[in-house]
């Protein structure tokens, strides 16, 4: 028989979590999570299944790990900087993802779903995550002949030109260029949600969180021009956040190119660039996953909780 219990202790839920994580992206990661949770405590609701034997043992099957936002309702555990969200559920067990959709109470507004299930698949199509197999690549340039065209490529290393005399520089890993990140992000970008510190606080908290970072900063003329941060997650590199001053021809390219050449330097097998095309995923060619959303208005009221 199938049960399914609301856990809201932090400690409870750190359990099931890591019984039943994939542990497969960055995402499934509770450390990575719980950067951001630790700024942002909203409620818990880890939904969890157990299975119960006819002896009476019971045993994890399932986890759907909620947290209640006071604006919106129901959302996944520290959803706001994380993709690829889910259902945790054993192998053999597929069948119970519809249940466990089932038990999210009204108002709920889960975005950025990952899965290939029959339920997740016919979802309300959200986007895309774009993502990069590197192959056997041993260069960037192993790159650009397996992707793109003669003239794509020759366009390419024109714009890359047009960056030459600002002569720029490239450093890694220090920690306080994760600032520049923020600053060049919110210049960039009119809409981040950057700009707010309690928001930063959880990529600062990542520092500390044994996760493998990756930090660049692309230096032109005696100031940083770029930056991006990036995490290295078993065999993946996370392109997660960066930003870039606009007006300087071939900026954004480079910044792309050299995250990309670090990714193959350390030895990755697939580099994750993050949701939506953003203007150059499917140009630099760019295979992609769907990523979708469940919502449930209050009128369908609260689910059965099995509690």
């Amino acid at each position: 028989m199938l049960t399914i219990r609301k856990v809201t202790d932090i400690r409870k839920a750190e359990s099931v979590w890591r019984a039943l994580s994939p542990q497969e992206t960055v995402f499934d990661d509770w450390d990575f999570r719980c950067a951001f949770y630790k700024h942002e405590p909203y409620p818990l609701g880890f939904f969890v299944a157990e299975e119960t034997s006819a002896s009476g043992q019971k045993e994890l099957v399932g986890l759907m790990p909620l947290q209640l936002h006071p604006q919106h309702g129901w959302e996944f555990f520290a959803e706001d900087p994380s993709e690829e969200n889910r259902p945790f559920v054993r192998p053999g067990y597929e069948q119970i993802i519809p249940q466990l959709y089932a038990a999210i109470p009204a108002p709920a507004k889960c975005f950025d779903i990952a899965g290939e299930d029959d339920f997740t698949k016919n979802l309300p199509l959200e986007d895309y995550v774009y993502f990069l197999p590197l192959d056997d690549w041993a260069d960037f340039n192993d790159y650009l002949r397996a992707r793109l065209s003669s003239k794509k490529q020759r366009n390419f290393r024109s714009d890359l030109r047009k960056l030459e005399p600002f002569k720029p520089t490239v450093r890694w890993n220090e920690p306080s260029d994760l600032e520049e990140v923020f600053r060049l992000n919110t210049q960039k970008f009119a809409d981040s949600y950057l700009g707010a510190d309690h928001e930063r606080a959880g990529w600062r908290g990542l520092l500390g969180a044994g996760l493998n970072c990756q930090i660049v900063s692309v230096n032109l003329a005696g100031a940083v021009k770029a930056a991006s941060f990036s995490i290295v997650y078993k065999d993946t590199y996370f392109y997660l956040i960066n930003g870039l001053e606009t007006g300087v021809p071939g900026l954004g390219k480079y910044l792309n190119q050299v995250n990309i050449e670090r990714a193959i330097s350390l030895g990755a097998k697939f580099f994750d660039a993050g949701l939506g095309d953003c203007n150059w995923k499917e140009a630099w060619h760019f295979e992609r996953r769907p990523q979708y959303n469940f919502i449930k208005p209050i009128s369908e009221g609260v689910g059965n909780l099995g509690v």
